[in-house]
């Protein structure tokens, strides 16, 4: 047997190991999160931690993944992107949805006392709210990053694990299953006691989440998901209720899907926006690890889905991380000249916490891609300038002192002066395709319909990433319709205002049930429309 010692934000362990176990999968064995986007395969490069062996006085930074233990070692573990991530749970509409405003007589317990839970479960992120089921009172809430994102940062990653460990002791499913609802027990239990409650009056749960989530959830497997022809073992639109023992006596409802990349948190994020009720036609988008989006009214809804991927989300880019203290979040180009005639200079950025930067979020990244666009660094193709060419195309000595060159002859481009964060070709590469993949479905569905961008009342953009995203830099990138700039309602976490409004209003959940019927889904892969459509929206526009 090995000993292995593992501190992480100044907590210890010690544990034992037979040898040749990797690293990774000891860490996650023993509850220590680390990030590993790529689920373990080696390629994202961010499992790195510290490692000290026998005889030797120093750490090694190595790929927790790729690194089997085969002695007694003393491991350090960064802390992870999330330790202070603050994700979304406000609901941001124009106008609050009318749910809600008389719930003592509407609730899960009609006329009776209980507290009930509201949770939104991304494939990033978890967040979840205690409401007194008789006044419809929030009482507490906590948020973080998803434990199983360790796995994989998104859905397919992790199904793939699901697959790959079906023979061991305990499976993959299995695993995951109880990673997750562990954590959301962890996050009610804590709830409770802020709010100064017994769990054991906590009587309901309403949990919205995209397909897959609900399925590694309820412990169902999802593998049939990823492959032709992407059909769910259930869409839980019949009402089911669960009793999976997370609190003692609590019972679970899961949001109905649509499809099985078009889940319980769009129809949820519907209910939430009050689209469904208007008779105008507004598009929904989700941006997430996938791009999911419905587009209609009180007539009924057209739906699809596109892997955007999670680059929107900081994964897969060489700096990217969550929106935590030190994430850059918003960038600007600085302009000397006139908006008429801009003579770009420089560049700016804002942090969160204002601290020292460690890495680049989802609106900073944004909004970087397209100040880089504008100021003619990323030419229309998506290639990053070297600073030769730069200089050639008339870009300004304040911006060329912050652009290098990589092997491959690409532009580099450093947003700190000590070059720890910097942005590279092949991250505007997963940009450019996650972009292209979500304004190909908008304009799918649009030509279906057949309509123009400009013929919709709203752009509902939902997620708390959706709520801090500057418009102008996503019509900038290719991202949205320059046409729905001016008109967008930011919803904030509309997943979980959407699982508050069921779980309080039994008219409103009843209707929820309803609702989901009245959507069509677009099966986007394997169609040419959509294949065209990507390619084209894959280029960016030429600068003015």
């Amino acid at each position: 047997m090995s000993t292995v010692r593992i501190s992480q934000s100044g907590n210890e362990m010690e544990v034992q190991t037979e040898p040749g176990v990797s690293l990774l999968t000891l860490l996650r064995n023993h509850g220590v999160y680390i990030d590993s986007y790529c689920g373990g395969n080696g390629t994202c490069g961010k499992c790195l931690v510290n490692v000290k062996e026998p005889g030797s006085d120093e750490y090694k930074e190595v790929l927790s993944c790729r690194y089997n233990v085969e002695s007694d070692i003393t491991v350090e573990v960064p802390d992870p992107d999330h330790a202070n991530l603050a994700v979304e749970t406000g609901f941001a509409a124009e106008e609050e949805h009318a749910a809600g405003q008389d719930l003592s007589a509407s609730g899960f317990a009609k006329g009776s006392q209980g507290y009930g839970a509201a949770c939104d479960l991304g494939t990033t992120t978890v967040a979840l709210k205690l409401i007194d089921l008789a006044t419809g009172t929030e009482l507490a809430g906590e948020s973080g990053r998803n434990a199983q994102t360790t796995y994989g940062a998104d859905v397919i990653t992790r199904i793939q694990y699901i697959t790959e460990h079906q023979a061991s002791e305990r499976s993959g499913l299995e695993e995951l299953s109880d990673i997750i609802r562990t954590q959301i027990r962890d996050m009610i239990v804590s709830s409770a006691e802020e709010a100064g409650i017994n769990t054991s009056e906590i009587r309901f749960m309403f949990l919205a989440g995209n397909t897959i989530m609900q399925h590694i959830f309820a412990g169902i497997s999802p593998e049939s998901i990823a492959k032709a022809p992407f059909t769910p073992e259930t869409l839980f639109d019949g009402g089911e209720v669960l009793d999976l023992d997370i609190i003692p006596g609590m019972k679970t409802y899961l949001s109905p899907c649509v499809a099985g990349y078009v889940g319980g948190d769009i129809t949820a994020g519907v209910l939430s926006s009050g689209a469904d009720t208007k008779d105008e036609t507004s598009l929904f988008l989700d941006v997430g690890t996938n791009g999911e989006m419905a587009l209609g009214g009180s007539g009924g809804f057209i739906c699809c889905s596109v892997a955007s991927g999670p680059a929107f989300e900081g994964a897969e880019i060489a700096c990217g991380m969550a929106g935590a203290p030190g994430a850059i979040d918003s960038v600007e180009l600085i302009n000397s000249g006139s908006p008429e005639k801009p003579k770009y200079t420089g560049l700016k950025w804002t942090s969160i916490g204002d601290t020292k930067p460690k890495g680049i979020c989802g609106s900073g990244l944004i909004d970087l891609l397209a100040a880089l666009l504008e100021c003619g660094i990323v030419d229309e193709t998506g290639r990053m300038l070297p600073p030769d060419e730069a200089l050639d195309e008339g870009v300004s000595e304040g911006l060329l002192s912050s652009l290098g060159e990589d092997e491959d002859g690409n532009g580099i481009f450093y947003l700190t002066s000590d070059k720890s964060v910097y942005f590279t070709a092949s991250d505007v590469r997963k940009l450019q395709l996650a972009k292209g993949a979500i304004m190909a479905g908008i304009c799918v569905m649009l030509k279906s319909q057949g309509l123009q961008a400009s013929d919709l009342a709203k752009l509902y953009l939902a997620g708390g990433f959706g709520r801090h995203i500057r418009p102008e830099s996503a019509a900038r990138i290719g991202m949205i319709p320059r046409e729905l700039t001016d008109r967008i309602v930011y919803l904030g976490n509309a997943s979980l205002k959407g699982a508050e409004i069921a779980l309080t209003s039994q008219p409103e959940r009843e209707h929820l049930f309803r609702l989901c019927k009245r959507f069509k889904y677009i099966e986007l892969s394997g169609m040419s429309d959509f294949s065209d459509e990507f390619m084209e929206q894959m280029m960016f526009e030429e600068d003015n």
